[in-house]
């Protein structure tokens, strides 16, 4: 039951952060601020960011294993990525399984990166 709320909490922090950091870059663009080729390369680095930051975060506090880890976070969000677009009837392409690996990737990176960056002198 602990580590449902600790892997539930580190979720809500990823989705909350990419939802309030999507909310002040698409109002950038809505009032031109930034153009449309930023828009769409912050959109990924938003992601990517949050999911990496907070992969580097739950595997700090791992005991083992970050990489699972990584990829159990990871798994998370597709899931939900997944089910949002089968809800608004968007296409699977290409495109979207190289984002899906990507996400992958980042979040076992920065698992990994974070249960080696552990202070171990406690």
């Amino acid at each position: 039951m602990n580590y449902l709320k600790k892997i539930g909490k580190f979720i809500l922090i990823t989705f909350g952060s990419i939802i309030i950091l999507g909310l002040i870059l698409n109002t950038l663009y809505y009032f031109d601020v930034i153009n449309n080729n930023i828009y769409n390369i912050m959109k990924m680095v938003i992601v990517l960011g949050v999911l990496f930051i907070n992969a580097l975060f739950l595997g700090k506090s791992s005991n083992k294993y970050g990489i699972v880890e990584g990829l159990k976070l990871g798994a998370i969000f597709l899931l939900v990525m997944i089910i949002l677009k089968l809800i608004t009837n968007s296409s699977f392409d290409i495109r979207t399984f190289i984002y899906s690996f990507i996400i992958l990737l980042t979040t076992s990176v920065g698992a990994v990166i974070g249960i080696n960056k552990k202070d171990t002198t406690k």
